[in-house]
Order: C-alpha cells, then structure tokens, then sequence
C-alpha cells in the first residue's frame, strides 16, 4: 500500500487534506497528550500525514485518508417550473439522485442514477423502473443534473424539492467478472459507493460490487416484471449470516428470507440466495439494481443504536457531522425517516420526509434530532424513533467539517421594544448560542435565558430556582437562533408591546459536540477562541467529572438542575480569595454571600477545581436522571476578563487592568448580601439589572460609575465596592480585535 508523503505539493492538495482531517491551514499539528483512535494530523517534520491506530501514530496509507465529503454526496434544494430545469450547485456530477416533492403529498420519491439513465424508480413502491420519457432527469451534469417536465414528482412549477445526490464513477461503466453473475459497475471506491446492475439467475450466486472493500450496506431493487418485488435493505446492523432484512418500501420489521444467502459480503461481492420470495434479488427473469455502501470513517457510517425513551435521548457517535440520516426501527414496524441538513440547516433537525411514503414534508417535534460536530441525539421519544429497548438501524452521510467559531463577534448587547408578534432582533454580527435576555422596566418580570443546547422552547430565569419552563406554545417566547441575531415570539418576558428589553448574546458553536472527556459524557457547544462553552449532561447519582470543551481551565462556571427545582449553584476562581475556590460555591439566583461546601468531597463541585478539559460535580449537580447545564467561561485578551478585588468604601474607584474597555460587567460582592448587579453601555452608565431579581431596571449612581478604556469605576456602595470585601466580577467587549 502506498504511504501518503507529501514530496511536491502539486501532487497533493493540502488545502483539501486539512479539510478532510479537520486540521486548520497550515497548521504544524503536535502530538496530543490523549489521543484517539482515528484521528489524523499532518506532521510538518517528517512531511507525512499521520494516524493514531490505539497504540502509536503511524503513516497513514494514502486510502485512508477520509473522502472530502461535499466531493461524494450532496443535497440540493430547488423549485420546479415545469420545463427545463437545470439543477445546479451539487459539486460534482452526481451518478445517483432522489428526489423528492416537499410540499405535495402523493409525489413519490423518484431515483434516477446515470447507469439506468432515464428510468425511474421509487423507494415508495414495490413497482418496475419506469421509463420517463419527457419527465424526470434528462441528464447528469458536472455540477448537478437537469430535469424536465410538468410532473409533480420532480419539476411541478412553484413547487419544493430536495435532491439527494451521490457519486460513483462519472457514468463510466465496466463489465465485473469477481462473482459467478458478471455485473455492470461503476464504484467510487474512495467513498464507498458503487452502482451495479446484474441478471438473475434463480440460483446461489455471488456478484462484484467493485468496492474493494467489505460493503456495509447492500440495497436491491428488481428492475422488471411488474409490481411485488420489495427494495432489499441488507446490512447497516443487520444480521447476514441470520439473513435479516428490511423493505425500504414498507414499515415493517426485520423480515429473514434468504436474500444474501445467510453470508456477509466481502471486498470483492456480496451473495445471492434461492428460495421463496427471492425473486426480489435473484429471479431468474429479474434484472436488478444493487446500490452498495462501505462504511468510509469521517464519512459515512451505517450501524444500530437502542432507544431510550427520552426526550433526551441516545447520543450516537459517527465521528463526523451529518448531513444526510435515515433511521428505521427493526424490531416493530415503524416507518423510515428521512432528514438532512439543507432542509433543516440548524438544530433541532426535524423536517422530515419518509422514504417508504409519499407524505408531504413533515415538520414536527416528535421527530426532533440534533445533528453533532461527532454524531447525532435523538431528542424525541416517538417510537419510530426512540422507545425504550427499542433497536434501530441508521445510514449517514457527512457534511464538511463546520469552522471553529472565532474570537470577532463573540458577544453584543441588544436593545428592543416588544411588538406583540414576531420580532427579529438583528445587528449581532453572528448567531448566538447563548442569549440572555431582561425587560427593563414596567414592574417585576423573570430574566429569560435560552441555549443551543437545551433549544428554543426551554426558558430558564437566573432569579428563579424553577425548572427549566416549556413555552406554553412553540415558539412563544423564543423563536429561533439566527445568523444575525435572532427572532422572538408574544411573551411578556422577551417582546411584550410597548415595553422595553436587553438581550446579552454569546456565540459557540451552531454545531455540539459529544464530548468524552469527563467520566459522565456531555454534550458541548464550546467556542474555545472566546473562552465560552455550553455543557449538557445528565447525572448518575455519584460524583463525576464533566468535558467543557474550552482549551483552558475555566474561571467561572454557572450551573443549573434542568429537570427540578434548584439553585444556580456558580463557581468562581476568585471565590474565598482564590484559596481552594472549589469548597465554595455562590448563587446566582440569591444575594447570599459565598458559602463553604466542605474541604473534601463537596457536593457542589466535589472540593475540586476544574482542568483545561472537565469540571468536577459533586451529588447536587448530578442527580440521577436528571439534566443539568453549564455556561463555562475563561478570560481571553483583549475580549473578557474575570477577576476580583477588595472594596475600600471609596467614591470613584477605578477598577484597572482589564486590557480592554468593556461593554458589559457583571459585579457580586461575595462577603456579604448583595444583588448580582448587571450594566452594560447600551442601556448605558449606572442602570442596573439584577441577575437574581426579577425587579426592573434601577439607576444604582452608588455603585456603579462608567466603562474606561482599561476597566470600569465603582462608587462607594457595599454591592461594588465594600470596605474589605471581595468582589468578583466577570466583563466583556463587543467587537474585540483578534
């Protein structure tokens, strides 16, 4: 096997490379303390691309480098027009496309793949290919493909589509001899896909496939005599040696008629049995169309995952982002379930559409998913997708690895009048993950905080120990995260007419992570440029550790109890002056001062202070079954800055060193019983906001001053600035210069 050594650089695109190991541009990568099994890097000494196999890093063979995944599968959105339609923007020339309608039912999906030409077949029906004449794909082109017609299942006008589209060999077709049928084949052994076409022949057979590896997943369909020969899904967690099988064109459960011949495919072919209804795969009359999928790593992969029955449900690691997931339940009768992230660009991912049917788009919460930077969750408990013990099969396809967020535009204060409808708050410079919104005047409204993580309809309120609040109606109070900012919903909590409001918004990452690193796993949604991260998990009743994603030990971590009632128990690296911070622990939702949690063991944060990859928690903060989050911080130059320091009692005290001139401070005076106060320069000078109140805004002219260029000035009251008192506070800049 060749090696991958880069001794010219026109012989290797390293742009592409670092896309498909998810290394940045030109970066030198150095040898992790803790390396995984599967990761790659580029090493700049020895000019070879490297692989961890468990035990030592080794070069890597040149065919196991990951395919670069918008190179291989692609889908596309577009609107019909009932003439030609060239389809554009897919990225290569697609030798496999389905389609289907969106928004009108009894549209069947439609697969046309460039060895079949213009025939169709439908994943919805047990029926033959049909010849399209005048509708359907007329052609496959270098980047994308062109339909015709006035037929509502691929080009009705003013009507909505989504094409799936995968590569495999330009067209160029060869006759394959390694089976005891010659096969047709065009493969793309790079990402695992090949097109094979054969004859039947009623017996035990066996036929190449062209992969060169092992495929996972064997899809058959009979081409000719007429209807009752189903779509043979074997594979992706299905027993071969045990014949199991599902019908992409039904909702049932595993079915074992000897389609395979009781034998798992090998590099070269997969098997072919005789019997009773294996007329599906090998009538002697029958002409057959085989998709083959091997598993390729950071690319595809195909495999089971077993339900819980939760809404919060089983994280599943592909190692990669997805872009494409089908999911069928095995052991009941469910139907398929289609989604993919051009219809459903952000989380949670629920616009669905079903492979075995031809409904409409569905859009609903019961097939909610939130795809990951390393996998996916389930985030509904319907049972096509999670009951509890029940064992579901899954096929996905990646997305190009998303870009680590950047310093620029991490954080912004918002202002806005309520207007009783839909409002879109705009102006931010970037999507929030993490928006933390007051009404300022007109009596005592709660604070309302929204995450990524926990998703649009789950408010908490940092003055209240309540569970999170389900929104009465989807999409009161919170609507949607967005590129610019985002949009709310009739809630006197965040847009009530005539009233007046501040939103402080944090950006991560649009994309969790299933992070391992704790002894509990956690989803993260961290920007490690910025120093903020989101953690979710859910608690095991013992003392554990948490991953937060960030790449230093954080300063302050604020955390919440999801599922129950509970404090916002925080803690502070400044807390009992930066001694043993970690036996202590603060509210945010009370004036109380610090408390001491014990010198050993605590049950806030277990007596133990958090490391540059987790955070420790102590019983109180793990529950069993129950979920928790965390908003993890650090300071980062020139954009944020933690710290603390002992009040003195004097007017106009400058608090200096920040390196910045903030546009938000928060200020708790951990000595004694005071307000979290909250100014920020929008709402401008000494208007103060208070975390653990749902009170209105206050004119506090005794404790707070203005914003300098290199800090902020306090007065002389006890809540900033008490005689001998330690005041934490946590500060940032909107805009800061990377």
């Amino acid at each position: 096997m060749a090696t991958t050594k880069i001794t010219n650089p026109e012989l290797f695109d390293l742009g592409s490379l670092n896309t498909a190991l998810k290394l940045p541009s030109g970066t030198t990568a150095q040898r992790p303390t803790s390396p995984s099994t599967g990761e790659w890097r580029y090493n700049t000494t020895n000019n070879v691309v490297e692989f961890y196999d468990g035990t030592q890093w080794r070069v890597l063979q040149s065919e196991e480098i990951p395919p670069i995944p918008s190179e291989h599968f692609s889908a596309v959105l577009y609107t019909g027009n009932n003439s030609t339609n060239a389809i554009t923007g897919v990225g290569f020339k697609p030798d496999l496309v389905w389609i289907k309608n969106r928004n009108t039912a009894g549209t069947w999906h439609q697969l046309f793949d460039s060895t079949r030409g213009q025939n169709a077949l439908a994943s919805n029906t047990n029926g033959e290919q049909v010849a399209e004449a005048t509708n359907g794909v007329r052609s496959f082109d270098a980047d994308g493909f062109t339909v015709a017609g006035t037929g509502g299942y691929t080009n009705a006008s003013g009507d909505d589509y989504v094409a799936w589209c995968w590569k495999a060999g330009g067209g160029t077709t060869s006759s394959n001899t390694d089976g005891t049928i010659t096969s047709t084949v065009q493969a793309n052994t790079k990402a695992g896909f090949s097109v094979v076409t054969y004859n039947g022949s009623g017996n035990a057979d066996t036929v190449g496939h062209g992969l060169g590896a092992a495929p996972k997943v064997v899809i058959i369909k009979r081409t000719n005599g007429g209807a009752g020969f189903n779509w043979i899904n074997g594979g992706a967690g299905l027993s071969w040696t045990g014949n199991q099988t599902l019908s992409f064109d039904n909702n049932g459960s595993i079915d074992t008629w000897n389609y395979f011949n009781a034998t798992a495919p090998t590099s070269t072919v997969f098997y072919l049995g005789t019997g009773a209804n294996t007329g599906s795969s090998n009538d002697n009359a029958g002409t057959y169309i085989a998709y083959c999928f091997a598993e390729k790593s950071g690319y595809s992969k195909f495999d089971t995952y077993t339900g819980n029955g939760s809404t919060n449900g089983p994280i599943v690691n592909t190692g990669f982002e997805p872009a494409f997931l089908i999911v069928k339940r095995t052991d009941s009768s469910a139907n398929w379930r289609l989604l993919d992230n051009k219809r459903s660009p952000s989380n949670p991912r629920q616009k669905t559409l079903f492979p075995n049917l031809d409904n409409a788009e569905s859009n609903v919460s019961g097939d909610a998913v939130n795809f990951l930077s390393n996998g996916f969750q389930i985030i509904n408990n319907d049972t096509s997708w999670n009951a509890s013990g029940g064992t579901y099969i899954y096929m996905a396809f990646a997305a190009d690895p998303s870009a680590a967020p950047v310093l620029a535009d991490s954080f912004a204060n918002k202002l806005w009048t309520g207007n009783d409808g839909t409002n879109a708050i705009s102006g931010l410079g970037f999507q929030p993950s993490f928006v933390w919104i007051k009404r300022r005047v007109s009596g005592s409204e709660s604070h309302a905080l929204y995450d990524m993580l926990r998703g649009v309809n789950e408010q908490l309120s940092s003055d209240s120990t309540a569970a999170q609040i389900l929104n009465t109606a989807p999409n009161e109070g919170f609507s949607s995260f967005d590129t610019d900012g985002f949009t709310l919903g009739n809630n006197g909590g965040t847009n009530r007419a005539p009233n007046t409001y501040v939103g402080w918004s944090w950006k991560a990452s649009p994309v969790p992570t299933s992070n391992t690193d704790g002894t509990i796993q956690s989803l993260v949604s961290a920007n490690q440029a910025a120093g903020f991260s989101i953690s979710k998990w859910t608690g095991n009743g013992s003392a554990a550790t948490i991953g937060h994603g960030l790449s230093a030990t954080p300063e302050m971590i604020i955390t919440k109890r999801l599922t129950g009632i509970s404090p916002w128990y925080t803690y502070n690296a400044y807390l009992n002056g930066g001694a043993n911070p970690a036996y202590y622990f603060v509210n945010l939702n009370t004036s109380d001062a610090e408390t001491n949690n014990g010198s050993s063991g605590g049950s806030i944060f277990n007596s133990t202070p958090p490391t540059s990859t987790i955070f420790n928690i102590g019983t109180s903060l793990s529950g069993s079954v129950d979920d928790y989050i965390a908003y993890c911080f650090h300071s980062v130059s020139g954009y944020s800055k933690f710290g603390s320091y002992v009040g003195n009692a004097t007017s106009n005290r400058a608090i200096t060193g920040l390196g910045f001139q903030p546009n938000f401070v928060m200020l708790k005076n951990i000595a004694s019983t005071t307000f979290w106060s909250i100014f920020d320069s929008s709402r401008g000078g000494s208007l103060a906001l208070f975390a653990n109140s749902s009170q209105a805004e206050a004119n506090e002219t005794g404790v707070f001053v203005s914003f300098d260029s290199d800090g902020f000035t306090v007065n002389q009251e006890p809540t900033a600035n008490g005689s001998g008192n330690t005041i934490i506070y946590m500060a940032f800049k909107e805009n800061p210069t990377p």
